[in-house]
């Protein structure tokens, strides 16, 4: 029984701590935020009893696709 439950954690925790590393082509814009970051940013602004409101750019990387780059995080009032 404990493997049941074992096995849709360690995959949960695996999906989530690997993200996909893109190289940015060309890109001269805003330093972009990575994730650790974006997340820390939007705790502090919960922890202040506001609402996070986070930026994004849409960036084109050397694969071809785009992507959303976190830039900034913005405290709001709720």
């Amino acid at each position: 029984m404990k493997k049941f439950l074992l096995v849709p954690v360690v995959l949960m925790m695996t999906a989530c701590s690997s993200t996909p590393t893109y190289k940015l082509s060309g890109y001269k814009g805003p330093e972009a935020m990575d994730r650790n970051e974006a997340v820390q940013a939007s705790k502090q602004c919960v922890f202040a009893k506001m609402r996070p409101n986070v930026e994004y750019l849409s960036v084109r990387t050397t694969e071809g696709p785009k992507v959303m780059v976190p830039v900034n995080v913005h405290c709001e009032p709720y």
